[in-house]
């Protein structure tokens, strides 16, 4: 099954991607506590931001833009931003400004290549 290549749900996707990693990049700053160190920090933000992305996954985007093009990118989205953003947070001193915009542009990069990735898949099969 080929992703939707619609403009709308193209869009759409971006948007969500960009929402979830930029909240997922925000809360690796905001919600980890450093004076855990750093792998118990960034569990406990971890958690924080899947609990986020799934609450707006499930509750706002699947509705209007599909389950499978909402629901595979933003969680690996969210994820990779919030472990990134993170990490670079703990030993470098971020912004949570600066974690929204690095967390949206990797939830874009992913959205990206889950496109290119199911586009691959698809024709091989």
């Amino acid at each position: 099954m080929a992703m939707e290549n619609r403009p709308y749900f193209v869009l759409g996707d971006a948007f969500c991607n960009a929402l979830v990693g930029a909240l997922s990049g925000w809360a690796g700053i905001v919600w980890m506590p450093h004076a855990l160190g750093f792998w118990p920090g960034m569990l406990v933000s971890m958690a924080g931001a899947m609990a986020v992305t799934m609450a707006l996954a499930l509750t706002l985007f699947l509705r209007w833009f599909g389950a499978h093009e909402v629901m595979v990118p933003t969680m690996i989205g969210g994820m990779t931003a919030n472990m990134t953003v993170c990490a670079i947070a703990h030993h470098h001193g971020l912004a949570p400004l600066d974690g929204a915009w690095m967390g949206a542009l990797i939830g874009l990069a992913v959205l990206a290549v889950t496109y290119v990735a199911n586009a691959r898949l698809t024709r091989e099969a």
